[in-house]
């Protein structure tokens, strides 16, 4: 909560480089989620705060950064982006819980953290696209 709300805060002060700041979350929550697959309670403290506190807390940023982008049109805008979020928030659990039971939670979550990793790097090039014909 505190990540959402001070993440928040910040982006209100901000003019642009939303996008960035939401890749960097991620990037850092992918860290998180990297410590996850190790063993003992200092990774599991540190990933789940970093994982799970910061890493997580990007949804209502990448809203208000894409009403930003696109004001002309916020109901479309949005409506794209969360489709892909739902259907991550569908699919990632399902196909993560069976990489779990066949592979082990450490593969597991090196893989989350790769997802998050390789969705920073998306949606900056995405960005990069679309704000440069």
């Amino acid at each position: 909560m505190a990540a959402r709300i001070g993440v928040g805060w910040l982006a209100d002060r901000r003019a642009g480089g939303h996008v960035a700041l939401i890749a960097g979350m991620l990037v850092v929550g992918a860290g998180g989620l990297g410590l996850l697959a190790l063993a003992g309670p200092v990774p599991l403290v540190a990933g789940v705060v970093l994982g799970f506190g910061l890493g997580w807390a990007w949804p209502g940023l990448m809203n208000f950064a894409v009403v930003r982008l696109h004001p002309q049109a916020p109901a479309a805008a949005t409506s794209i982006t969360q489709t892909g979020v739902y259907a991550g928030g569908c699919l990632g659990p399902l196909g993560l819980g069976a990489l779990a039971e066949s592979l082990g939670y450490p593969t597991m979550w090196a893989t989350a953290a790769t997802a998050m990793l390789l969705a920073a790097l998306l949606m900056l090039t995405a960005t990069r696209l679309l704000t440069h014909p």
